[in-house]
């Protein structure tokens, strides 16, 4: 009893622990989303109908996020099972996009509302 106890501990521990590949790859994804430009990375990165990326609505960063996660999810995969298909830069091109999108769609969110005429609001 004892024994398995021990093992789910280390295991827990190890669990917990970051992995070497999020430490060595995270601050280059970050950089990557800084550095984003929709209309010059993204069409490198998945097929993309030109409304679709010219598309700069929450909906439209909300469709580009689900296409994003699935793009990352297959890679993933490829990575995992050891694919010949499988590329470092195109994973970490996708996750930067990913977090650069999902940085725009909260700043399209935080702003104000403004639709309203007149001068109630500080808009541009």
């Amino acid at each position: 009893m004892q024994r398995t106890q021990r093992r789910s501990e280390r295991y827990t521990r190890r669990a917990r622990q970051r992995s070497p590949a999020r430490r060595i790859f995270g601050p280059m994804a970050k950089a990557g989303a800084v550095a984003y430009k929709r209309a010059r990375d993204l069409p490198k990165l998945i097929a993309l109908w030109p409304h679709e990326l010219d598309d700069d609505s929450p909906e439209g960063r909300r469709h580009m996020l689900a296409k994003l996660r699935s793009a990352l999810r297959a890679e993933r995969r490829r990575a995992l099972s050891g694919h010949w298909s499988y590329d470092l830069n195109r994973h970490l091109g996708l996750l930067s996009a990913y977090k650069g999108e999902l940085a725009g769609l909260d700043r399209l969110e935080a702003q104000p509302n403004c639709t309203r005429r007149g001068n109630d609001f500080d808009c541009e």
